[in-house]
């Protein structure tokens, strides 16, 4: 039998384990390490919050596994490269621990000396950016969107671009570069219609017998392309005229005109992932961690490719 003494070891050792097990299921003796969160600003170039929906969502994942708090900044001007600028250093000055920027002016942008690690959403080749860059080459893009025009339309049919100079963004010109250099080399006529000349260019398509000499149409921006589309969707005899109409973007808008086949076809890039990786990298500069450039993908999409699971997953992602 066990003695008095015995039973009191035995309460004491009991107490002993229960007053151990409760210090340490409330933090007093086994504490866990505190993860800083850090504050990361993103300014965007662009007042329109829908051309970065799936940017976003990517953003706000990286944010959530890595412990971010990330807060998106717009421009109230568009292309106001000065306010930008300016906008930079108030982030700074109010204790952001890092900075993602969608530059107006790469250059003038990417040489602004900070002392908080800036990524930067770059459209320029991967040649030119720094470490922990993320770069859609947009340069690229055009070429990719020329050589689709090209396989698919005949070579009688004459090429319009719709541009739009004085709103011109670093990532229009260097798509238009890369498109111009397609075309060039193939010998194929291409005409500018400017802003502001495109009323004008319509009306000429809805003139009859217009539809005897098709046209193609090549869009700058998601913006020039969703108001082409819009005038061919609520025009018969313009969209009669137009042989195929083309652009970049990835908006619902876009989407939809793709879905119903007012628009031929369309490059992109994963959007999600650039939101996703932005983050990543801002996060890796502030612990540290070695980087280099990430280089996104650009793809050619048309109607039938919507339904494709790698395109759905890219285009619609989940929140």
């Amino acid at each position: 039998m066990i003695g008095r003494s015995g039973k009191v070891m035995i309460v004491l050792y009991i107490v002993c384990l229960v007053v151990l097990f409760l210090m340490c299921s409330t933090d007093l003796i086994i504490r866990e390490p505190e993860r800083q969160i850090y504050q990361i600003a993103v300014i965007i170039e662009d007042v329109r919050s829908d051309n970065y929906s799936n940017f976003r969502k990517g953003m706000d994942l990286a944010a959530a596994e890595l412990n971010a708090d990330v807060q998106l900044i717009t421009l109230y001007e568009k292309l106001d490269v000065k306010e930008q600028m300016d906008l930079m250093d108030r982030e700074q000055q109010d204790g952001t621990d890092a900075l993602i920027v969608v530059p107006v002016e790469e250059e003038q942008v990417s040489a602004k000396q900070m002392t908080i690690p800036v990524i930067l959403m770059r459209a320029g080749v991967a040649e030119a950016a720094g470490a922990g860059n993320v770069i859609v080459d947009h340069e690229k893009m055009g070429e990719l969107l020329a050589r689709e025009i090209l396989e698919e339309q005949p070579a009688d049919v004459p090429v319009y671009v719709l541009t739009d100079p004085a709103g011109q963004s670093d990532m229009d010109r260097l798509f238009l570069k890369g498109s111009d250099a397609v075309f060039q080399e193939a010998g194929r006529s291409v005409q500018r219609i400017v802003r502001g000349e495109e009323e004008r260019f319509f009306t000429m398509l809805e003139q009859p017998g217009a539809e005897a000499q098709k046209v193609v149409i090549l869009a700058e921006n998601q913006d020039i392309l969703t108001e082409a589309a819009g005038v061919m969707a609520g025009s018969e005899a313009v969209a009669d005229a137009v042989g195929g109409l083309y652009g970049r973007g990835t908006t619902m808008a876009i989407l939809n005109y793709l879905d119903r086949g007012v628009i031929m076809g369309i490059c992109v890039t994963d959007e999600f992932s650039v939101g996703y990786y932005s983050v990543r990298e801002a996060v890796r500069a502030l612990e540290g961690a070695g980087s280099v450039p990430t280089v996104m993908e650009s793809y050619y999409i048309e109607k039938k490719d919507l339904r494709d699971p790698a395109f759905e997953k890219m285009l619609f992602p989940i929140e």
